[in-house]
């Protein structure tokens, strides 16, 4: 081999490593993005299963709304019946960057459900109301949004760029 030879091998094998790393920096944030979509819709499921069996959205005791903590523990609370663990209430993201480097590993719950009345049909009455919001943009493009029919889009998307 000549001398030209051996560099541009040592080229091609340098561009390849260079785009190598760059996907492989990618994937574990869309691997986190994913599983935020998935908690999201398993967490609309579980609130779909729950207004079947109880015929209603669920209904927040007024004596918790000023407590933060007593809201998160009531919402883990009414929704484990129906298969919501404490990780599917969690963004895989915001537990990472902020969550993990907390004191006492704050918020519990990284997606807030909208609060509505406790009319039978009221949850499903605004196709475009949603039904959980992701506490920050976290994957860019704003903040994920679920709605009743299971869809998600980011804040972006919904609204505009903005």
């Amino acid at each position: 081999m000549t001398l030209i030879e051996i560099l541009t091998v040592i080229v091609i094998i340098s561009i390849l490593a260079i785009l190598f790393i760059s996907v492989s920096n990618a994937l574990p944030q869309r691997a986190e993005g994913a599983k935020c979509l998935a908690n999201m819709k398993s967490l609309q499921g579980c609130l779909t299963f729950y207004i079947s069996d109880v015929g209603h959205w669920p209904q927040e005791p007024p004596e918790i709304l000023d407590n933060e903590n007593a809201c998160e523990d009531w919402w883990l609370n009414v929704l484990a019946p129906y298969g919501a663990t404490p990780e599917t209430w969690m963004c895989p993201t915001i537990k990472r960057l902020v969550c993990n480097k907390t004191k006492d590993g704050r918020p519990k719950i990284h997606y807030t459900p909208t609060m509505f009345d406790a009319n039978p049909m009221t949850p499903y009455k605004w196709s475009t109301q949603p039904w959980l919001i992701e506490i920050g943009n976290m994957h860019g493009g704003g903040a994920n949004i679920c709605f009743p029919d299971g869809s998600i889009r980011s804040m972006d998307e919904v609204a505009g760029p903005g």
